[in-house]
């Protein structure tokens, strides 16, 4: 059951970068991240209200923590796609971030299959090779720095999660997500930037918080489930990303990093059926 939340948590996060690079591309990656992040936590506070689970102090904090890393995250993240391609951002923060996770559920928490551990290494690898498939016009050398920056932020936030306890139900998720808009508005402001997109912009920003406060909460169930495989399949999102990148934003695609995501998706199976 991790392994399905956390494949469902992903096909969310693309679908938020779809809405998501809509808001980047017009007004800027910081207001797309700030104004996500806000509208998330709404969507998250309606899931929590509606829901089972109470406010534990231990699980909370853990969230803010988390919201920090996510805020890094989503921020470098939506950074990243503009300089350079969703084809080298993705899978270079996708790969820390199904690491970070899945090393410490290995060893700290209960051990997957061999089957599991060799679909980790197939989705990891397949990754990064999508990542060193790009071609020139996907200007690695831009993206690689932000996808590091973004799969750090991502993945110091999953871990954190890890820890939550399922009577907190989707509280923690809440603060995680206020935490990002918080460290994301204040950066912002620093800056004398603003924070919140012009209001033709909102149906898109709309999308983008629904979907990301929904990939979180689903990301929630799968950690707490079986939190080394859901690590992993909750990070396929560049799957979908590339293909969004692609199709609507023109991305440059070669043909090795279309073989990286076959890789990835044998990966996918494996964890799945171990």
């Amino acid at each position: 059951m991790g392994a399905l939340f956390g494949l469902m948590a992903a096909m969310s996060i693309s679908t938020t970068e779809f809405f998501c690079r809509r808001v980047a591309n017009e007004v800027g990656p910081i207001v797309a991240a700030s104004v996500t992040s806000l509208l998330a936590a709404v969507t998250a506070l309606v899931i929590a209200v509606v829901t089972d689970g109470s406010a534990v102090t231990r699980d909370l904090l853990l969230g803010a923590a988390s919201g920090l890393g996510f805020g890094v995250g989503m921020s470098t993240y939506l950074q990243g796609v503009r300089v350079s391609s969703s084809a080298v951002v993705g899978p270079t923060s996708a790969a820390l971030t199904a690491l970070i996770p899945f090393t410490y559920a290995a060893v700290a928490e209960e051990a997957p299959a061999a089957l599991g551990y060799l679909g980790a290494g197939l989705a990891i690898t397949g990754l990064m090779f999508v990542t060193i498939g790009g071609s020139a016009a996907t200007n690695v050398t831009a993206g690689l720095p932000f996808g590091t920056m973004s799969g750090l932020g991502y993945g110091l936030g999953t871990l954190a999660l890890i820890k939550v306890g399922d009577d907190s139900g989707s509280w923690p998720i809440v603060i995680q997500r206020i935490t990002a808009f918080g460290a994301i508005a204040t950066f912002a402001l620093t800056r004398k930037r603003p924070i919140l997109p012009p209001r033709q912009y909102a149906p898109a920003a709309l999308g983008a918080g629904l979907f990301a406060g929904l990939s979180s909460v689903l990301g929630l169930i799968g950690l707490s489930a079986n939190a080394a495989a859901a690590s992993v399949t909750i990070t396929l999102f560049p799957a979908g990303s590339v293909l969004i990148g692609r199709v609507l934003f023109r991305d440059a695609v070669t043909r090795a990093q279309v073989v990286g995501l076959a890789i990835v998706i044998a990966g996918t199976i494996a964890i799945v059926m171990s």
